[in-house]
């Protein structure tokens, strides 16, 4: 006889097979249905006091957040770091409509992330009533028609017969895209007793098979095209991470032997301890020898590959596509044909098949044609801080473990110029850029670390601009007792865009706040420690602090910068991108 679960309940027992231990969201007037225990009261109640019932009777915790917008980047962050999936609970219209630049995000950055929608009731949809958080219609299908188009899977549980199904269809779904789900359930049905022998067949959490013959096929080719190069390179981008190949290409990168690099989505994918390691890939705003190592090979094995425009400094990269090897989480493609194999099973048979038998070629590559990263000065300079000098001295503070969230702009391309440790996590937003994303998601990102157990230290680094967009995540990040360094820099307003366009204009300048206090005030009664830098010797000094490199408490290093100073990629990308906005 198989036993009988609340539909609610069905949806989170998923969701802890799936190694998720904490669930993100805002409470609301429907959302409480989702995540109580309700057996009396009517369907427009808001059901506060019974909150939270069915979250720890999964075993789950609840992690309520300031709003929806921050929920969702939590979401975010803690499948990014989890290696697993992200979920958040919202109300039906306000709340879900506030979670979408979040859902979208996840979506193009290929990030599993379940958005559960607490829906009114099915009597009162069936009616047609008009009811609060509604668009007075008396219809409610408006706004999962929004988050169809960024979502993988959608299902709104209208039947309980076809909830077990509809529930793992989307979940499958979500796995199998490595995108955003979303489930809506109704005040009436969430509570609703359904069978529970579906929780007895495992969802699918790898991709199927390649084509035995295909893919051999592929795999011979690819050693062919190496063996008749003698610069070829391997460059890891972000579609890596996010497909989680990185034990296959870490693999690669060791039998082979060849020169490696990153692309900034891929940034912190591979180790950069390596002598093998050549730096970071950006088109026109890579660095020199850098450049003209990964544009002179003749066969690059390129991994996760992105060409956005952030990605590739505006369409800049010079790589001839008939040298390329593309592997994707579908396809691989050869000199521009592609082929449907997935490229973790191809890069498993290719290890294999260079491990039984080696390459027979000869590099003309014997030492590491470029260095990866700028110099930094061995004497502190003196006067202002300056970026040029800032990333690069960043490297010596950073430690293997560390958890590294890194905001879109200014610090997103900065970050190209600092060496990262063995073992650091880190990542940023390259495709969706939505200023204000990494204090959200640092929350899911340190929580997930949290989980994992270990000694990290969880940093952020972002501009003061786009922190004023999440700031209440500071609140999240003090109640969680996640001790965070927070890096702002401060220059006065959006020095991206004033480089972009506007570098004078009023629009491009932000409220002046008091960084250093902001601990104190979203959160009463914990340690936090505040610094302000304004000298590279200040900000030598403080790197070196105690307090900072133990991450002994909640902390601030704000990091005053001139308007317009900036790394040098950025001043050139912000030259092309106007001269391409303001072109007649």
């Amino acid at each position: 006889m198989t036993g009988e679960i609340f539909i609610g309940s069905y949806v989170l027992e998923r969701l802890r097979q799936l190694g998720l231990k904490s669930i993100f969201g805002v409470p609301g007037g429907n959302t409480f249905h989702v995540v109580l225990r309700v057996t009396e009261f009517d369907h427009y109640a808001d059901y506060e006091l019974a909150l939270l019932d069915l979250i720890p009777e999964a075993g789950l915790e609840w992690k309520g957040n300031p709003n929806e917008l921050n929920a969702s980047y939590a979401a975010d962050g803690y499948a990014r770091v989890s290696n697993g999936v992200g979920a958040l609970v919202t109300t039906y219209g306000p709340g879900e409509l506030s979670a979408l630049c979040g859902i979208a995000g996840a979506y193009c950055e290929y990030v599993p992330v379940l958005h559960i929608v607490g829906y009114p009731s099915l009597e009162i949809m069936k009616g047609h009533k008009i009811v609060h958080h509604s668009l007075g219609h008396g219809t409610f299908t408006e706004f999962h028609d929004m988050s169809k188009k960024i979502c993988c899977a959608t299902t709104v549980l209208m039947d309980a017969e076809t909830a077990a199904s509809e529930i793992d269809r989307v979940l499958n779904e979500m796995l199998y895209q490595s995108q955003p789900g979303y489930i809506g359930i109704p005040t009436d049905i969430c509570y609703t007793n359904i069978s529970s022998s579906s929780l007895q067949t495992p969802l699918k959490m790898e991709l199927p098979g390649n084509d035995g013959g295909e893919e051999a096929k592929a795999v011979a080719v690819i050693r062919e095209l190496i063996e008749r190069s003698s610069k070829p390179i391997i460059i890891v981008d972000g579609g890596a991470t996010r497909n989680q190949v990185l034990s296959e290409v870490e693999t690669l990168c060791q039998v082979t032997k060849f020169p490696y690099f990153a692309n900034p989505w891929g940034k912190g994918a591979v180790s950069e301890a390596s002598d093998r390691f050549g730096g970071v890939y950006t088109g026109l705003g890579t660095k020199p020898d850098v450049k003209e190592a990964v544009e002179s090979s003749d066969c690059v094995l390129w991994i996760g590959k992105l060409s956005s425009d952030f990605n590739t400094a505006e369409f800049t990269e010079d790589v001839k596509l008939d040298r390329v090897i593309e592997f994707q989480r579908f396809w691989i493609s050869i000199d521009g044909r592609k082929v449907d194999l997935n490229m973790k099973s191809v890069l498993q048979k290719l290890n294999e098949h260079f491990q039984s038998i080696p390459l027979k070629m000869e590099q003309a590559w014997n030492l590491m044609p470029c260095s990866p990263y700028p110099k930094l000065e061995s004497a502190v300079p003196n006067g202002k801080m300056k970026q040029a000098w800032l990333w690069p001295r960043f490297a010596g503070f950073l430690q293997p473990n560390d958890i590294l969230v890194i905001e879109t702009g200014t610090s997103q391309i900065g970050i190209n110029d600092t060496r990262f440790p063995e073992g650091l996590r880190a990542f940023t937003q390259t495709i969706f850029g939505s200023i204000g994303f990494a204090a959200g998601s640092s929350v899911g990102a340190f929580l997930a670390g949290k989980e994992r157990g270990g000694a990290s230290r969880n940093i952020l680094v972002t501009g003061e601009g786009s922190l004023q967009l999440t700031i209440q995540a500071f609140s999240d990040l003090l109640r969680h007792d996640l001790k965070p360094i927070l890096f702002i820099l401060n220059n006065g307003g959006y020095t991206i865009e004033r480089l972009i366009h506007g570098l004078r204009e009023q629009y491009n300048h932000v409220p002046m706040w008091k960084y250093g206090e902001l601990l104190d005030a979203f959160g009463i009664g914990y340690k936090t420690k505040a610094y302000q830098v304004r000298t590279c010797k200040e900000f030598d000094d403080v790197l070196r602090e105690k307090t900072l490199t133990e991450a002994l408490c909640a902390q601030v290093v704000e990091i005053f910068l001139d308007e317009l100073d900036a790394p040098e990629a950025l001043i050139s990308i912000g030259k092309m991108i106007d001269q391409k906005n303001t072109k007649k």
